[in-house]
């Protein structure tokens, strides 16, 4: 998981203002905690696959997300930091209990990231090789 999340903190540093490796890797274990607490077995990785289809789709307020306009796109940064591990694990817990209570939209069988129009780099992110060792 570490090269992951380096791998993430990389690629959006390049991107935005920096990106701390530390907030990536503690949101993901937070997560994976979370669905060991639940129980999600084998449904950890639909759950997951839900999750990241659904913020990628909808902005947490459930409206749909525009990845890209004519004058804007959803991957323009923001002059001040806009996120925090805490808000995104509470946002994370309130869609995994929604996609269980199918109350929200999830992914078609074998949807992946890359596949949306528009996702530019952030699937490329997804995508790329990582280096283990």
């Amino acid at each position: 998981m570490p090269a992951i999340a380096k791998n993430f903190s990389s690629g959006l540093s390049e991107k935005y203002n920096e990106v701390k490796f530390e907030e990536i890797i503690d949101v993901a274990e937070n997560m994976l905690q979370f669905l060991s607490e639940i129980k999600a077995g084998e449904d950890a990785v639909n759950y997951l696959i839900d999750y990241i289809h659904y913020r990628t789709k909808f902005q947490a307020s459930g409206s749909e997300r525009k990845l890209s306009g004519m004058f804007s796109s959803a991957f323009d940064g923001e002059k001040t930091k806009d996120y925090n591990p805490k808000i995104t694990f509470k946002i994370f817990k309130a869609t995994i209990f929604s996609i269980r209570n199918d109350a929200i939209p999830k992914a078609s069988p074998g949807w992946v990231i890359t596949d949306e129009p528009d996702i530019d780099w952030l699937g490329e992110l997804f995508i790329k090789e990582i280096d283990l060792f």
